[in-house]
């Protein structure tokens, strides 16, 4: 290896190290070295440093985020891999086609029943998100003075850095694109303190089953199965985000 080659390297390792570890902005050493090395050339040393954390938090507009990422409600950012410093608020269950879109699963759960009052909704429009469902669910409770115990846990849900009214209880659409992901799912969830694992049994839906009073659609992770059962039984009840 030449002198020159030598002396590059060398200038190189001491520039990456001087950013690395002074925790000085790529302008502040720019003017500190400005003398010895051109602008450009620090810019472009800087460059990996800079972006280093960046690249491990995503937001929904890289078109980078997929099932099983970490998602982080405060700031609305994904990580691949747990960040230190940073409590995850759920795990991505479902993405579009897009990728700017999709559901974020929670990191906690209850059994309840879906109404222990037999709550029931007369005409309630199929095929809304369960955010949707859910305020039709919340503001039927309120009128019928009956309770809804699993929409009424997922609006009220405030942990992980998630606040009140942003969670909602899914819809039987949403559960049924999140089932086939559960083995991403399962996989990020064991990796995260204090997160309850899915249960082995069915997940409450939002949605009634429109044919049958006081019935209403349920989801296995375990295998997949799509049933209805009445209301008042209790189930699993996780809350879910949309991105």
């Amino acid at each position: 290896m030449s002198n020159l080659k030598i002396f590059i390297m060398e200038r190189i390792d001491f520039i990456k190290e001087a950013i690395f570890l002074s925790g000085m902005s790529s302008e502040d050493v720019i003017r500190e070295l400005a003398h010895d090395v051109s602008k450009e050339f620090l810019q472009n040393l800087a460059e990996p440093h800079q972006n280093e954390n960046s690249m491990e938090l995503l937001t929904a507009e890289t078109r980078e985020v997929e099932v099983g990422m970490f998602y982080y409600n405060k700031d609305k950012t994904f990580s691949k891999e747990l960040i230190k410093g940073k409590h995850p608020s759920g795990v991505v269950c479902y993405v579009d086609k897009t990728g700017h879109h999709g559901l974020i699963l929670a990191l906690r759960e209850k059994r309840l029943p879906w109404s222990s009052e037999k709550l029931w909704i007369d005409n309630m429009p199929e095929g809304l998100s369960g955010k949707e469902n859910t305020s039709l669910i919340i503001k039927a409770s309120q009128t019928q003075r009956k309770k809804a115990e699993a929409a009424e846990y997922c609006a009220n849900y405030a942990y992980d850095g998630i606040k009140a009214g942003e969670a909602f209880l899914p819809s039987k659409e949403e559960l049924e694109k999140s089932c086939p992901n559960k083995f991403a799912i399962k996989n990020s969830l064991k990796q995260i303190k204090k997160a309850q694992q899915l249960g082995e049994g069915f997940y409450w839906s939002s949605s009634p089953n429109t044919t049958a009073d006081n019935h209403v659609w349920q989801q296995s992770f375990d295998d997949g199965r799509i049933f209805y059962f009445t209301n008042f039984t209790c189930d699993f009840v996780r809350p879910m985000l949309a991105f």
